[in-house]
């Protein structure tokens, strides 16, 4: 379009002497919007409009002005210049610009005489600042609303009533482990095989029945078959016509809290059932002591008679109860454990050749012991107990033959290079393996695995104390034992320990001469059960020593102190009531620095070790109580041997 010039009225050098011409110079000052003519040098020769005032502009200031000292240039090479130089040319074009902070978008066009000939530009600008800041508002708004939804940490979906899914956000992307890439193949999926186990079904009834659902419990599977746990919250969208029309929906991967809920669960259970076990080996132990005391004791008196044969099918069998009491304290983690600083690697290879043995021959056995492995301080007899019960275990999960793998390595727990168990402290660890190839386990079994008693085995073929046992004993060795077990394809036991830094034990222990049984010495006897303070009373007494005896903590002091002799032995229980043996052995070196100390017990109340016992040269003997080891213990003390 051009824009041709003529005379209005041909008296145009007069002032107002032409009502059109003052019409048109009204009209253009109030049209809301900056008009204006240049001369082909791009200088204004006219400025008006209704904009100016908005804008702040004084246009008499800019007569003869070039272009440029109007319009700010928003781009340089799209500004008031550049557009003029084209129109010039005969093109029209436009160009934004800014001018007192107002935003403008104008368009110009030649300027032409009657002849045709270009004689400037002729331009008009409207204020689009309102415009564009709304503009501009609502894109920052719909920004704010993507990033929002895909910045979330939540999956949110929206999908139709049937589960079409319509729009997913990244979060859901990467819970499911699809990619952007690979966003189209979750689309294409659709709700109903993303649920497993007929839980999109109950969503959808829930949502008919009403307008939302929150906290739904249910389970998604992702791209590369693993079922993940979900908390899902969800709303029905209605048309005006109150139908269904689709669904918005936000979930939430609950997967590590429910496990963490689990282990809760069955930790607080281990926790119960663990006090009940050391309540019953405790009571038990006692009673195993008086039964198998008095047996030993009748036992050297029926030398030569036909009763003899049965009372040591009674000792037999007190001792294997004993065995059980052993395995429900190691459960119970209320055991004394004689701990030394050891190489694992030594004591497993040691224990291969026994494992060996135990094997079956269609089950290939192998260790892999790791490079520079740290040393941890246990009881080894106890960890060698753990890795029997593993390795039979898995065994019986391969009828068929397998493979069998113990491996151990140095591991480092550390929240700055990944998840650390919630179970164990940062820190390092020796690690053990035990790798079957078996038939795995039942989701229903792994929860009860560690329970005492429970078994898959049939009846007579085990006590179901094995696993609780290892249990017990890693746990009270400052360490954690876990699993994964899939069906089909196998059984993976992980035992963690606490690394130390030296392995500096290098004490050898020989096996004393038998001593003598027999003394004459005093001893105090402290013991809270009657029943067991009677038959050691006796007993001892029947070897030559001079006992006194006490109930308990408090009347063991009362007893020393009355005593005319000088008491060269405490035997004393570990746990009683109103003062524990520990707390007696202190108070009684207080005036015989010189008393020797043995302790006896069933049950020690909490996980103990001999370093607990703060005692230098004190010995410790674990109930049931075999007489004739008793009185090779005291001599042995007795004697400093």
């Amino acid at each position: 379009m051009s824009v041709f010039l003529d005379d209005l009225c041909p008296e145009r050098t007069v002032p107002g002497s032409c009502p059109s011409l003052v019409s048109l110079l009204s009209l253009l000052g109030r049209i809301p919007a900056l008009l204006w003519t240049t001369d082909r040098k791009g200088f204004f020769s006219s400025l008006t409009g209704a904009a100016t005032c908005g804008a702040g502009i004084r246009a008499e200031a800019y007569m003869g002005k070039p272009v440029e000292e109007l319009f700010a240039a928003l781009q340089p090479d799209r500004g008031a210049r550049p557009a003029h130089r084209r129109a010039i040319e005969g093109h029209a074009c436009s160009f934004d610009a800014e001018v007192n902070g107002r935003e403008l978008r104008a368009h110009i066009e030649p300027l032409r005489a009657a002849d045709g000939a270009v004689t400037g530009v002729i331009g008009v600008a409207l204020d689009l600042t309102e415009r564009m800041v709304a503009e501009r508002a609502l894109r920052l708004s719909e920004h704010s609303y993507r990033s929002l939804i895909e910045e979330a940490p939540y999956a949110i979906c929206r999908c139709t009533v049937d589960g079409q899914l319509l729009q997913v956000n990244r979060a859901m992307l990467e819970m499911l482990g699809y990619d952007p890439l690979s966003e189209a193949e979750l689309l294409m999926r659709d709700l109903p095989l993303v649920f497993t186990g007929g839980s999109f079904e109950r969503l959808r009834a829930a949502l008919a029945a009403g307008s939302a659902v929150n906290g739904m419990e249910g389970a998604w599977q992702t791209r590369d078959g693993r079922e993940i746990q979900v908390l899902v919250s969800a709303r029905a969208i209605r048309d005006h016509a109150n139908r269904l029309s689709h669904v918005n929906l936000i979930a939430q991967d609950v997967t590590q809290k429910k496990q963490l809920e689990d282990q809760l669960v069955q930790a607080q259970k281990m926790q119960a059932v663990g006090q009940l076990a050391g309540g019953v080996a405790h009571d038990f132990n006692n009673l195993l002591t008086v039964i198998g005391g008095h047996v030993e004791m009748i036992m050297v008196q029926a030398a030569g008679s036909d009763q003899r044969e049965r009372l040591n099918e009674v000792k037999v069998a007190a001792d294997r109860a004993a065995v059980l009491t052993r395995q429900l304290l190691a459960f119970s983690r209320r055991q004394v454990l004689q701990t030394k600083i050891v190489d694992l690697n030594q004591v497993i290879a040691h224990l291969m050749g026994m494992l060996s043995r135990l094997i079956k021959e269609n089950v290939e056995l192998v260790f892999t012991p790791g490079p520079g492995l740290g040393s941890v301080k246990v009881d080894p007899y106890q960890i060698e107990q753990v890795l029997i019960n593993l390795t039979v275990n898995a065994q019986d999960a391969m009828p068929n033959g397998g493979r069998l793998t113990v491996e151990t390595r140095n591991v480092r727990l550390d929240p700055r290079e990944g998840p650390v168990l919630p179970e164990l402290a940062p820190g390092e660890y020796v690690l053990i393996l035990v790798r079957d190839t078996g038939h795995g386990m039942a989701r229903e079994i792994q929860a009860r695995i560690f329970e005492p008693f429970f078994t898959t085995k049939t009846p007579g073929e085990g006590t179901g104390l094995g696993l609780s046992m290892a249990y017990g004993i890693i746990k009270q060795s400052g360490g954690h034992i876990r699993f994964k077990s899939k069906q089909g394809e196998g059984t993976t036991f992980k035992v963690y320990l606490p690394r130390i830094d030296s392995c500096d034990d290098t004490r050898v222990e020989h096996a004393p001469a038998r001593p003598q049984t027999a003394g004459s010495e005093t001893i105090l006897l402290a013991e809270d059960e009657g029943g067991v303070r009677e038959l050691v009373c006796t007993y001892l007494q029947g070897l030559g020593y001079h006992v006194l005896t006490a109930a308990n903590g408090l009347a063991g002091i009362a007893a020393a102190r009355s005593s005319p002799r000088t008491i060269e032995l405490l035997l004393s229980d570990f746990v009683m009531p109103k003062m524990g043996g520990r707390e007696l052995a202190m108070e009684l070196r207080k005036t015989t620095p010189n008393l020797k100390v043995i302790f006896l017990s069933g049950y020690a109340g909490h996980a103990v070790s001999a370093s607990d016992l703060d005692l230098p040269d004190a010995r410790f003997l674990p109930k049931p109580l075999s007489l004739e080891l008793l009185a090779r213990t005291i001599r042995e003390v007795l004697d400093g041997s």
